[in-house]
């Protein structure tokens, strides 16, 4: 239907920001994009996060087919190793670890030309037809950071992430620990980093698209996200009497997305009227949880789970033992000067934390990604069908006892969310919360179900509306936002736009209703076989297993960003 399509990623996008700046004339070409074409909220995966955001969008599956879940495997090895073990443990998924083939790859498969710059997922570059820069997970000194590797050479300005989150995390408190990090004030100099990375990166976008032939063309932008994690207060009008410094911060983030909205405008004119034009984000953007949930704590309360008798001298085990709640105590110790922060308290929150008794136990919740969570139910068969209902009935009817509202937007079977081959190792419910709770699963004594967060370190977080923008010649204008737009859909939706069938074991749908329906019914949406890796299985696992991962640096990247504990 189009002969290209052009692809922005602005990665954490929220219409939160964008429409009030499109409104107030701040961003005149995403505006005209939206005033001209289709348009509506984006839903992400369940978690909202980077990496199963993204590998969905490449394969068009659920992440129960792809195998990503994470930014880590998604096992229970908390059953058999203490927490220090399983961080030593910790393996960072990459490219590799799509077991799927991806949109480059069917794309080439059809003889299609590829350009594929900075989207999550990506490093190790696998062989496309066209050329691939990667993303966040390449090591900062990987010489090798493209496909075909030479390109890597003649990128001599081209800058992947800032690198000072190695190191540093904006806003965070210093923790106790091997793992400090020197803190970073919110500043001027921070957006102006953010900006000069991806003026960069358009440029490179705007010399590979004219010098490089293609088919599909995509770029993707993170200062969005990293602006939304450590900057989340600056992106709203100032209220009357904020300080100089707030006011100057806000402008300079709203200077960042004018300059955002310029490259795009330049992206759009490079590649001619006759292009659709994409515009999308892997999920959105808010305030972060101010409230923890602790479901272990529930559980046990509610006679689902046993603690391990070996921990019951630990703190937590004579907190649950003598009723003594937690988060009390963190009170009490703040109002004496110091002693929150003295040794002997540092010492106490460092000892053992009380173990599950999974043998003697029906279920125990895991910790995803805020804001969702999952419980394992320790039965087989009918008694497991029987503890999965009782619980999700029970979780539905659970509310917050300070205001009586609801803690959980949705409670889920493991299969209403995922289906394939690599959902075995999943837990077998799926709780999303409300965007202003998270979760501990730590097993010990509180006072409520909900207390109120006792550290935030960024104030921005996931939430799992994104954003979703089409236009082009044959994409009709709809001036209301669409609804029930997944991020799913979006790889087949692509191959429609480009006349190719949608191979049949992708799970999303083609996005009609953006397209001019006379059309539609020209030419009906078609189905096809399922395609591997190009240009083989084997010769695309061969490039990707000879690329070294630097996993240590990518996971202090990772936890710097909060991704990763």
């Amino acid at each position: 239907m189009s002969d290209r399509v052009l692809i922005i990623g602005l990665d954490g996008a929220t219409w939160t920001v964008l429409l009030p700046w499109m409104e107030d004339g701040s961003l005149p070409n995403l505006a005209r994009l939206r005033a001209e074409g289709s348009w509506g909220d984006l839903m992400s995966t369940i978690p909202p996060l980077t990496a199963p955001a993204w590998s969905t969008f490449l394969t068009g599956k659920n992440p129960g087919k792809h195998g990503v879940f994470h930014f880590i495997p998604l096992d229970d090895a908390a059953e058999t190793e203490d927490i220090q073990q399983k961080a030593d443990k910790i393996d960072v998924v990459d490219a590799r670890s799509i077991q799927s083939a991806t949109l480059w790859d069917i794309l080439a498969h059809h003889d299609r030309k590829v350009g594929a710059i900075n989207v999550p997922m990506s490093y190790p570059a696998r062989p496309v037809n066209g050329f691939m820069i990667t993303c966040l997970l390449t090591p900062p000194q990987a010489s090798i950071f493209t496909y075909p590797p030479e390109l890597s050479k003649q990128l001599t300005d081209y800058q992947i992430d800032l690198d000072r989150f190695i190191d540093e995390k904006p806003f965070a408190r210093d923790v106790s620990g091997a793992r400090k990090k020197r803190i970073v004030k919110p500043s001027l100099q921070l957006v102006q980093e953010f900006e000069e990375m991806e003026d960069k990166r358009a440029k490179a976008a705007l010399d590979l698209m004219t010098t490089q032939p293609w088919d599909t063309f995509m770029v993707v932008f993170t200062a969005t996200d990293r602006m939304g994690h450590y900057l989340w207060p600056y992106h709203q009008k100032p209220a009357e009497g904020a300080s100089e410094e707030h006011q100057a911060l806000y402008q300079a983030v709203r200077k960042l997305y004018k300059r955002l909205d310029e490259h795009i405008g330049e992206l759009i004119q490079k590649a001619g009227e006759d292009t659709t034009v994409v515009v999308m984000s892997d999920h959105g953007m808010g305030p972060i949880y101010h409230k923890n949930t602790h479901w272990n704590n529930w559980l046990y309360k509610n006679g689902f789970l046993a603690i391990d008798q070996r921990s019951s001298k630990s703190v937590d085990g004579w907190l649950l033992r003598l009723r003594i709640p937690r988060d009390s105590i963190r009170r009490i110790l703040k109002l004496v000067p110091g002693l929150y922060s003295s040794k002997v308290v540092q010492k106490a929150k460092e000892a053992p934390i009380a173990r599950i008794d999974y043998a003697q136990s029906k279920a125990h919740y895991v910790k995803i990604f805020d804001p969702v969570g999952g419980i394992y139910v320790h039965a087989k068969g009918e008694e497991r069908e029987r503890l999965r209902d009782e619980l999700i009935r029970k979780i539905r009817e659970t509310l917050d006892p300070t205001n009586g509202k609801p803690i959980v937007r949705e409670v889920y079977r493991r299969e209403d969310c995922f289906w394939g081959e690599h959902v075995d190792d999943l837990p077998d419910i799926i709780i999303l919360m409300n965007p202003e709770y998270g979760s501990s699963d730590r097993l010990s004594n509180y006072s409520s179900i909900v207390t109120d967060r006792p550290q935030i370190s960024d104030p921005g977080g996931h939430h799992i509306e994104g954003v979703f923008i089409a236009k082009g010649p044959k994409i009709v204008h709809t001036p209301d936002p669409l609804a029930d737009l997944s991020i799913t859909d979006l790889a087949p939706t692509i191959l429609y736009a480009l006349g190719l069938p949608i191979p049949e074991d992708m799970d999303g749908k083609v996005i009609t209703q953006i397209f001019d329906p006379a059309g539609v019914q020209a030419h009906p949406v078609q189905f096809g076989p399922a395609f591997g890796r190009w240009p083989s299985e084997e010769e695309a696992q061969s490039i990707l297993e000879e690329t070294p991962s630097g996993e240590e640096v990518i996971l202090d990247r990772l936890r710097a960003l909060g991704y990763v504990k």
